[in-house]
């Protein structure tokens, strides 16, 4: 029901809440808009003055250096653009159309940099290229930073940000929607939308899945990968700051469609069962609900009558079925976005709004093996036909408005719903307690929601001199919910069968839910004012705070106590109301104590950093955050209500976290960026959670007894900025780690696998080198006018100290402290951080036809071979092997409005590998995908 009530507000926002300016109010004429910035920056340039050469016309810049004039004659004109500090510049040769709009974006050089007096002159069409760089955010930014922009996201076939990401310099994707940084693993990692912190709608992770996110509402995608007092101090790795599209400066509209096809579907046939009518909008119609009639716990003692009168209420069944994939599965995908400047309450501002949305299918085989300790024997040997359907969709809005030329407000909202529909059939050979040939069916319906809204101000203060007052207010929404997984579990002693109902398997339902907020507030003030020597300083301070609860329940139900004809039944058959009241199956909860917790944090932080001008070429940035963390999760037992004090979890900290970062400008194209900071890795709700989260063959464990752990950084990075939009560079990073979270199996009897949980190991390193190239390779000779290379290479090396005892959680609910686990009990003593590569490498050639206007773009990346397991009890440690995939894009302009593009993802078709010594342990190709994509845009 929330998520139908956020689907719902969204929809009447986007077709009626966005107001707009009212035509009568423009004056007569054309209209010139656009953007002043600092060439060297690319900072916006606040209150420069803009004339219209020969008019008596002229605006100033506002915050974000936008000007618009109105009322100009159509035709060519020239714009005079004036700042202190920066040389006069003339633009000519721009067409103003009749009763329309001319847009330009005009870069501004210090007076530093040329003769006092000079005025620069060029026309429009070379201004525009002069602008074109996206490195200037990279080059004058305190941090180590590498991003890739919304026009380098077109040249892509990324679908959404997590596949836009892993383009960026030193970063992986996962499971095709987590971030790694640097190699080290998800939790490292913290996500940023428009600079606000979003819940997440994953009960084991940490970071936010970049998925939800679709490339078109993109403006830029950026890794910080190192600290300053103004950021979260609780990420390693990097943190991802994802920008939303801004209001437009001049009226676009944009309409798109594409379909596409995976490969894998011409060869494998799809695994399915029957849904719900709305699962091609991502959600659940009730099919999958657990019934309304289901008492808050079914006790063991209820009458078998009463359960089988219960259970026939389920809507859903254990029916499964393996299709011919037809038209109908084919992928698809649509977007539409709208926006233009707008007078606001008799102010100017704007507004826009997009929409997207795509539907995937695919099917895979995979293999899955796990060794015994025992020579020549397994555990298990199985093969698993995969079939999955995955909806996204989602909508940005927003609305500016410019209270005057130093004030304006802005706000944003975007609400996301994705959901994942797998049905997987799994057969093979298997020796746990008993042996046999196995044959299990999982049906499994994930849907997320992700609401965000938050309202900003910009100002300009003259009390505190050239200062600058930015403040927002944000609120998000996580909401995830796991209706009725279900899995049955047979065994033949011959694979042709006949199979039996397994009564030591996993057979039943499970259903989960649980509930995100996050509100939060901050403020930054700023303040530039002269330092000795003629340098001038900037000085920061501010302010956060943050509420953030979590709600989440599970509950559990199985099939067990079948009777010997019952055992001959098939699921279908077996698992009903019908076999439950004639006694062939009993049908019982078995919900956890665990199974229900609540969490709550709050946080507040107050920085300080002053920006110091020490010479011409030398800036210094100093700076400390103090960070006050107070998380508590208590877990409750779903059947009494009473709180688990023995598993729940008081964490209070008080956080001191130090910045210092140097900038040297060697010349005006090389700069040295030097940096030295601590951060802190702080446990999250569901790693502190006492929860038992069933997944395929195994199950997870949260910890209660975490503790903070601490990083301590050193970034050397020189770059060259050979030309506007090129760089050449190279860097070096180190981390020591006291106390990182890792992941290990915590030993079990039975099968030996091990239960993966959190614990904090004694201490890591991790060190390595990064090089990134971007060059226009028509600078070097005509003949290559067009054709771009970029690339960017990382390499690394880490290690864990595995030689002290370590505290974990085992499981049970009258858990009073810690479980010890020696270290003999890791099969190796130093061994890698969990997915930390020894190297990435991001590739890519684009072509840019003048004439034609074709781009074509081939993008390669690789990934080596990482840690995915930790090994225990003599089993060794499992590595995921390195893996190489290519994707071509082309597009082409179809007249004056209208482009088409063909992207084909996944040339190469690698498999995703997964080895124990010389054992593979999981084994799967998801297809080469071929997509065709038309847009409509004015």
């Amino acid at each position: 029901m929330v998520r139908l009530v956020c689907a719902a507000s969204f929809a009447a926002l986007l077709l009626g809440g966005l107001p707009v300016g009212s035509p009568g109010q423009e004056a007569a004429g054309g209209r010139i808009t656009g953007k002043v910035v600092d060439s060297e920056t690319g900072e916006p340039l606040v209150g420069a003055e803009v004339y219209v050469q020969g008019m008596q016309l002229g605006s100033l810049t506002d915050l974000d250096g936008h000007f618009r004039i109105e009322g100009v004659t159509a035709g060519p004109q020239a714009l005079r653009v004036l700042y202190l500090g920066y040389a006069e510049k003339t633009v000519t040769g721009l067409t103003v159309p009749e009763a329309g709009d001319a847009s330009i974006e005009v870069s501004m050089l210090p007076e530093a940099l040329l003769a006092e007096g000079v005025t620069v002159e060029v026309t429009a069409e070379e201004e525009r290229g002069s602008v074109e760089g996206a490195l200037a955010f990279q080059r004058s930014s305190t941090n180590v930073v590498n991003g890739i922009s919304s026009q380098e996201i077109r040249r892509t076939p990324d679908s959404n940000a997590a596949e836009a990401v892993k383009r960026v310099s030193s970063a992986s994707l996962v499971d095709g929607r987590y971030v790694y940084v640097r190699g080290l693993g998800e939790r490292y990692s913290t996500a940023l939308l428009d600079n606000v912190a979003l819940p997440t709608p994953e009960p084991e992770k940490r970071v936010v899945p970049l998925d939800l996110f679709p490339a078109s509402m993109l403006e830029s995608v950026f890794t910080v990968k190192t600290f300053t007092a103004d950021l979260p101090g609780d990420f390693a790795g990097g943190l991802v700051s994802i920008q939303t599209k801004d209001i437009p400066a001049e009226p676009f509209f944009r309409i798109s469609t594409g379909v596409g096809w995976n490969s894998n579907l011409a060869d494998e046939d799809l695994p399915d069962y029957r849904g719900g009518d709305l699962d091609w909008l991502g959600f659940d119609d009730g099919t999958r609900d657990l019934p309304s009639e289901f008492p808050e716990r079914l006790l063991i003692t209820t009458p078998r009558d009463q359960v089988a009168a219960l259970h026939s209420a389920f809507r859903s069944d254990f029916t499964t079925a393996l299709e011919e994939p037809g038209f109908g599965d084919a992928n698809k995908s649509f977007g539409l976005s709208f926006g233009s400047p707008a007078t606001l309450f008799g102010k100017d501002g704007g507004f826009f709004v997009g929409g997207n949305y795509s539907y995937n299918t695919n099917a895979r085989r995979q293999e899955e093996f796990y060794p015994s300790l025992a020579a020549d024997l397994f555990q298990y040997d199985f093969d698993a036909q995969i079939g999955t359907r995955e909806v996204t969709w989602g909508g940005l809005a927003g609305v500016g408005i410019e209270l005057s030329n130093d004030d304006r407000l802005s706000w944003k909202t975007l609400l996301t719903q994705a959901a994942e529909d797998e049905a997987r059939l799994v057969t093979g050979p298997f020796d746990f307690s008993t042996s046999g040939f196995a044959r299990i069916s999982r049906l499994q319906f994930v849907e997320r929601t992700l609401l965000s809204s938050h309202l900003e101000g910009e100002h300009k203060v003259g009390w505190i001199g050239d200062g600058r007052l930015e403040w927002e207010g944000a609120y998000g929404l996580a909401l995830r919910d796991e209706p009725d997984t279900r899995q049955s579990f047979y065994v033949a002693q011959d694979p042709a069968g006949p199979f039996f109902f397994n009564e030591t398997g996993d057979n039943g339902r499970f259903f989960s839910d649980l509930t995100d907020r996050l509100a939060q507030a901050s403020f930054k003030l700023s303040s530039r004012f002269g330092f000795v020597g003629g340098q001038d300083a900037v000085l920061d301070l501010g302010g956060l705070g943050t509420y953030r609860t979590r709600d989440f329940s599970a509950r559990r139900f199985a099939y067990e106590n079948s009777s010997a004809e019952g055992r001959t039944l098939p699921a279908e058959q077996l698992f009903t109301a019908d076999a439950i009241a004639g006694g062939d199956i009993s049908f019982l909860e078995r919900t956890e104590p665990n199974d229900e917790y609540d969490a709550t944090e709050r946080m507040g932080a107050a920085f300080a950093s002053l920006d110091l001008g020490v010479s011409d070429h030398v800036r210094v940035t100093g700076g400390l955050r103090v960070e006050r963390n107070e998380t508590e999760l208590d877990s409750f037992d779903p059947a009494t209500g009473s709180r688990l004090a023995g598993v729940s979890t008081d964490l209070r900290t008080t956080e001191p976290l130090p910045s210092l970062a140097v900038r040297w400008e060697l010349s005006e194209s090389q700069i040295v960026h030097l940096s030295g900071t601590r951060t802190i890795v702080r446990p999250q709700f569901r790693e502190l959670a006492p929860f038992r989260y069933e997944t395929y063959l195994e199950s997870t464990l949260g910890n209660p007894f975490l503790e903070n752990g601490e990083i301590w950084n050193a970034d050397l990075r020189w770059s060259l900025f050979p030309n506007l939009g090129e760089i050449v560079s190279i860097g070096a990073f180190y981390k020591r780690f006291n106390d990182p979270i890792e992941i290990v199996r915590i030993p079990t009897g039975g099968t030996n696998l091990g239960t993966p949980e959190p614990y904090n190991a004694p201490a890591a390193l991790t060190y390595g080198v990064e090089l990134e190239l971007r060059q226009d390779l028509g600078n070097w000779t005509g003949r290559l006018r067009g054709l771009g290379l970029s690339a960017n290479v990382a390499l690394a090396e880490s290690n864990v100290e595995q030689d002290q005892p370590v505290e974990v959680f085992t499981g049970g609910s009258a858990s009073s402290g810690p479980t010890i686990l020696q270290p003999e009990v890791f099969t190796n003593a130093e061994r890698p951080m969990v997915n930390q590569s020894p190297f990435l490498v991001n590739a890519s050639l684009w072509w840019t036809g003048a004439a034609t206007g074709t781009t074509a773009t081939l993008l390669y990346n690789g990934v080596g071979e990482r840690l995915a397991q930790v090994g225990v009890q003599g089993f060794d440690d499992i590595y995921e092997l390195e893996r190489h995939s290519v994707d071509l894009t082309v597009e082409q302009p179809l007249g004056h409005a209208v482009s088409a593009k063909v992207a084909v993802q996944n040339l190469t078709d690698a498999p995703y590998e997964f080895r124990l010594g010389e054992d593979t342990t999981r084994k799967y190709e998801i297809g080469r995908q071929v997509s065709f994509t038309a847009a409509y845009t004015f």
